[in-house]
């Protein structure tokens, strides 16, 4: 398989939120939280089924992953750090939630670019944001 850029993998795992009806990531909040370690049990999952052979989609995979890995106090510094890298178009940060972040994708916008996803990256990132919605 291809390689799936960090990138679009965001972009696409932000537009399936707002597909889903989450435009608000509280990341103070402990179903957030847990929602996110979900998807990196679930990213985990991926790593460990993709073939050997296929070392490009591996690495792609783990890139994913270490996004999503916590802190060692739980926090997830590292996906806030890239979602606030996205701030100009994608997402808003308004004070005085900081630790708010809002998808500012239309669901329109949101919708194209679910539909448009190759066949690889659609399925992980499916598989990720059921991960974040299961509780």
């Amino acid at each position: 398989m291809a390689r799936l850029s960090l990138d679009d993998f965001i972009d696409a795992f932000a537009a399936k939120l707002v597909s889903e009806g989450q435009n608000v990531l509280r990341l103070n909040e402990p179903r957030v939280r847990d929602g996110l370690f979900r998807v990196y049990r679930s990213l985990d999952d991926m790593v460990r089924s993709a073939g050997k052979e296929d070392a490009e989609w591996r690495r792609s995979l783990l890139n994913i992953k270490s996004v999503f890995q916590p802190s060692p106090i739980g926090s997830f510094d590292r996906f806030e750090a890239l979602m606030r890298t996205k701030q100009v178009y994608l997402t808003d940060h308004p004070n005085p939630y900081y630790q708010d972040i809002m998808i500012r994708i239309p669901d329109a916008a949101a919708k194209s670019i679910v539909d448009r996803l190759d066949k690889p990256l659609s399925e992980v990132v499916t598989k990720s944001v059921q991960s974040y919605l299961a509780a």
